[in-house]
């Protein structure tokens, strides 16, 4: 059985339970240590990368939204403050009050890849709102940010304009506990503000397969709408 259809199996009947922080590395690597393999067997986890830098350059990064293929647009989310299409290919998953709403792509089952949108009240001092204008000031702001909370990235944040909607992109580990074991999955993570709120759409994947379906977070990036903005 292929990799990918185990690991879609593993998670259809199991809530996954998420440590999004990781402990940063020692001078000297760690032992490689077994984690449970979605084959069913044991693979040695990787050594894991070192605590997100400041952006190495202020230059955005611009994507065009035109190759996007969006079905219709959900009805507005978080008590009206956002609204957002649906990428082709996915499907919205049941409602969960942990997350603006969710994503499943249609070829995986229930399983990875996968889309989360979360929102959190801002800690990051002196932003309201991003636009182009300030977008790389905003992406310094997440990588001190994720310093701070000693979160690890494979890729560190940088500066990005998707379709028309500025965002901060970086690329972490997380380890999701699925039944008595561990899996370690990579989480590509589009970050807006908007009046103070703080919106994350996190792609989750196996590993080394983000960009596989980059495409879709970043088109639900690309329809992003705020309606009290209107």
């Amino acid at each position: 059985m292929r990799t990918r259809s185990a690991l879609a199996i593993l998670l259809i009947p199991l809530t996954f339970s998420a440590c999004g922080k990781s402990t940063p590395p020692a001078n000297v690597a760690p032992a490689a240590k077994a984690v449970p393999a979605s084959n069913g067997k044991t693979a040695p986890e990787s050594s894991q990368p070192a605590p997100a830098a400041l952006p190495t350059t202020t230059e955005i990064k611009k994507v065009d939204a035109a190759e996007f293929t969006l079905g219709e647009y959900l009805p507005p989310l978080d008590g009206g403050n956002i609204e957002v299409a649906v990428p082709d290919g996915w499907k919205v998953l049941p409602r969960d009050s942990k997350y603006v709403v969710r994503f499943s792509s249609l070829q995986s089952g229930g399983g990875l890849p996968r889309i989360e949108v979360v929102v959190e009240e801002n800690s990051l001092g002196g932003f309201a709102d991003i636009s182009e204008a300030n977008v790389a000031d905003f992406t310094a702001a997440v990588a001190k940010d994720l310093e701070a909370t000693a979160t690890a990235v494979i890729e560190p944040p940088i500066p990005m304009v998707i379709g028309s909607v500025p965002c901060a992109r970086y690329v972490s580990h997380l380890k999701l506990k699925v039944g008595g074991g561990t899996i370690v999955v990579e989480r590509q993570t589009l970050e807006l503000l908007h009046a103070g709120r703080r919106y994350k759409i996190n792609l989750l994947v196996e590993r080394d397969k983000v960009t596989e379906s980059r495409d879709a977070a970043y088109a639900i990036c690309s329809s992003v709408r705020f309606p009290a903005a209107e």
